[in-house]
């Protein structure tokens, strides 16, 4: 193939820069408005020079293994229906190889200008027509209309569907509680590959047919079209790579660059209104359609389509488009950062005020001249409970073998002191999932309930009042923050899945989050793990937050009559003598425990706090370790990082996380 030589683009360290940049933006993007992001990055390949065949194929190549992470988490939530999702991708992906013959026909043909338009073209009328539709509901919702879905009868469409009964054609799918004729998904999956092939992206028909025509609940339909675009993807990189479209080096990049931006641009939807990210969407919809916009004349220039236009002419065209498009990437990011600011700065004042109320409440004493900066141990208030205030728990339980881990440990400790345990269950569920899902959704309430009932009845087995919650929500760690707060209760206790390295640090984690944002203390049970009261390891480095863990050791290792070491980790590097600092908190911390009668002992050592403190629980043979929390949530835990949560990927034995 001759053409091979000049498809793709020369890489430098700037080029790569901005496509890195690019990624990231378009993950914010999508991370805010919920978006693959596609309509963002294939027009962006295409204003730095990448012919449109392979900035579709490259794009395609970069999203599926997204899709893939994507579809895996949602279905733990009973939000994918699994087999339409297949049988819907099996047609997509006839589609998506249609598209591609009709690309590289149209490259034979009219070579990289009539490519260029052909793509151009659609992405102005698919953008115009769904950026205007979500610009009309951003506007509804600010004026207080609703523009959600009520519980509400089929539409004469959806129960036309239904009742088209073709022998040997029909598929029953759970998500709607009827069947389907493949005839009806055929021509549906078809249009959807069909315009990912063009353009990578297929959800704009995906989804809208999914709930309009087969009668798909929003939610299951948005998560189910994850599947269609993981095959998709998938069988459209091959197909395409087959001619040679596919740069896999910018679908690394831009899979780079995304994978940090995502999950910024989520965090960045806690602090707006629905309708500020409709805006946003649609502006940038819009925008982007603008950019597209002033390359046709160009293209139609070069293939001869209207008068020749001056080369000058063609230029100025061009930089309207570049400049429309990098305005729309720096709105988009502008507008998600501002939304970081606000909330980063609403939790920091949030976390000052507290800080300044514990320090009224307890005045430092005096120290010596050149003493380090310590707050002294202040003993723990008289409590019913002699486990420091472990009078209320809240137990998360889904049913699998890593909740009912929590669950054990849960009705052991509450019966050791006496406290009322509480179990919650969530089933995912969503303002949209109104009638057409409710045979799917009371047959999972069913069954979450009879865990419930289950786990109740091992409570009062054990001695142990236990209540029952069922959840409906989306997002497990916030309604088991909202529970908690509901129910005041003093330790949330949950199983911990294990998930490791990158894929945890950049798709976020349930129980990371709730250690996070709740008010109250948490403890993570690993699956084998057993809370005996056997040795306390206690992670110190002599804040605030470290003094509220060490107050909650001193009185779990009292009632348990457990042995316990202290632990600090002292710093390497040059400055003050940290290892000197680290020794007077350490003696601190276990003088007070021995005035207690607590069998303690105390370590410091150098090195990554994480790794000692975890080595010194297994060499101990310790079944808790006790460790205070800073609180980070969003931004700073992504980009800083968490000793707790490393301690919580790394350790065997279960895990406490005292809130200060």
């Amino acid at each position: 193939m001759d053409h091979m030589a000049f498809q793709f683009i020369d890489l430098n360290t700037t080029t790569v820069l901005i496509l890195f940049l690019v990624g990231f933006i378009g993950g914010m993007v999508s991370g805010f408005i919920g978006s693959g992001g596609a309509f963002v990055l294939t027009p962006a390949m295409m204003s730095l020079g990448v012919p449109a065949a392979v900035a579709v194929a490259s794009n395609m190549a970069h999203k599926f293994p997204k899709a893939l992470v994507g579809a895996y988490k949602r279905n733990k939530y009973g939000q994918v229906d699994i087999k339409l999702g297949i049988v819907m991708g099996i047609f997509a992906e006839a589609g998506v190889l249609t598209g591609k013959h009709i690309m590289v026909g149209i490259r034979e043909n009219f070579g990289m200008a009539g490519t260029n338009l052909y793509v151009s073209c659609i992405f102005v009328v698919v953008l115009g027509i769904v950026g205007a539709f979500v610009l009309r509901d951003g506007l509804r919702e600010k004026r207080g209309e609703s523009t959600r879905a009520e519980p509400r009868q089929l539409s004469p469409l959806v129960r036309k569907v239904r009742s088209l009964h073709i022998p040997g054609t029909m598929v029953y799918f759970k998500s709607i509680n009827a069947p389907i004729s493949v005839l009806v998904i055929a021509p549906l999956g078809f249009a959807t590959g069909l315009l990912a092939g063009a353009i990578a992206v297929g959800g704009f028909i995906g989804v809208p047919a999914m709930i309009y025509i087969l009668g798909l609940p929003a939610l299951m339909a948005s998560a189910t079209e994850l599947v269609i675009a993981f095959i998709m993807g998938m069988g459209g990189s091959f197909f395409y790579a087959l001619d040679g479209f596919v740069d896999i080096r910018l679908s690394m990049i831009i899979l780079a660059g995304s994978l940090f931006g995502i999950q910024i641009g989520a965090i960045g939807t806690t602090y707006v209104k629905d309708h500020v990210v409709k805006f946003v969407m649609a502006a940038i919809m819009l925008l982007v359609l603008v950019s597209r916009f002033f390359y046709i004349p160009g293209y139609l220039s070069e293939l001869g389509s209207i008068t020749p236009l001056a080369e000058g002419t063609v230029a100025r065209l061009d930089r309207i488009g570049e400049v429309s498009l990098a305005f729309a990437l720096v709105f988009g990011a502008v507008m998600i950062v501002q939304a970081l600011y606000r909330g980063m700065r609403e939790h920091r004042l949030a976390e000052a005020a507290a800080a300044a109320a514990a320090l009224e409440a307890v005045a430092p004493a005096a120290l010596p001249a050149g003493a380090p900066p310590v707050t002294e141990i202040v003993p723990a208030p008289v409590q019913i409970s002699p486990l420091a205030r472990f009078e209320r728990f809240l137990a998360a339980s889904d049913g699998s073998e890593f909740s009912a881990a929590a669950v054990r440990e849960a009705i052991s400790m509450a019966s050791k002191c006496g406290a009322q345990l509480n179990v919650m269950s969530l089933v995912a569920t969503g303002v949209e999932h109104a009638a057409l899902g409710e045979a799917v959704l009371k047959q999972e309430m069913d069954m979450a309930q009879a865990h419930l009932d289950g786990i109740r009845t091992q409570a009062l087995t054990a001695g142990v009042a236990c209540e029952t919650h069922l959840i409906h929500g989306q997002t497990v760690d916030r309604e088991i923050v909202e529970l908690a707060e509901r129910l005041n209760v003093d330790l949330i206790v949950m199983g911990r899945r294990g998930r490791r390295g990158l894929a945890r640090m950049m798709l976020g984690h349930a129980t990371a989050q709730v250690i996070g944002m709740a008010h109250c203390n948490v403890m993570v049970i690993p699956r084998a793990a057993r809370v005996e009261g056997r040795h306390i390891v206690l992670a110190t480095d002599g804040s605030r937050f470290a003094d509220a863990a060490a107050i909650t050791a001193v009185g779990m290792a009292s009632f348990c009559k457990a042995r316990a070491t202290v632990v600090s980790v002292a710093s390497t590097g040059p400055g003050p003598d940290s290892r000197g600092e680290a020794e007077l908190v350490v003696q601190r911390v276990v003088d007070h425990m021995r005035g207690e009668c607590i069998d303690a002992e105390g370590i410091v050592l150098e090195g990554r706090p994480d790794e000692m403190i975890v080595a010194v629980a297994k060499e101990r043979d310790a079944d808790l370790i006790v460790t205070g929390s800073h609180g980070r949530t969003g931004l700073e835990r992504i980009l800083l990082g968490s000793t707790v949560e490393r301690i919580l990927n790394e350790t065997s034995c279960a895990v406490l996380v005292v809130k200060a």
